[in-house]
């Protein structure tokens, strides 16, 4: 196994938090007006090897105020560690949580519409 791919019990972590995390959004009170006029997709969460921390990679619905939405919601961070301790994982610790912007879409698309180019497209027919 190479260091770049994640263990099982790595990936099976990510996968709980995630699910924790979309679930804290849905439950719990945030004291900001954004987060309720925004729908919010969690990606992927990329755990540490330790799990000790929890990078959380999220896409506002239609990208918008995307920069705001991170800010806030790293400022609001602590919100769900509580949630997720309380979750009584099977695990020594309460992952850090770090959210980011989930640029894969951005780049699928900037990479579709270079494909998408007359120059480009004779090129890969030729």
């Amino acid at each position: 196994m190479t260091d770049q791919m994640s263990s099982q019990r790595q990936m099976r972590f990510s996968e709980l938090v995630r699910s924790l995390i979309s679930e804290c959004l849905l439950v719990e009170d945030f004291y900001n007006i954004s987060f309720e006029t925004t729908s919010i997709t969690i990606s992927y969460v990329k755990m540490s090897k330790d799990l000790r921390s929890a990078n959380v990679y999220v896409m506002p619905l239609g990208g918008e105020n995307k920069i705001k939405i991170i800010e806030e919601l790293n400022k609001q961070k602590f919100v769900f560690q509580k949630f997720i301790s309380k979750a009584r994982l099977n695990s020594k610790f309460t992952p850090k949580i770090n959210f980011f912007l989930d640029d894969t879409f951005d780049e699928a698309e900037k990479i579709e519409k270079l494909l998408l180019k007359k120059n480009v497209a004779r090129d890969l027919d030729g």
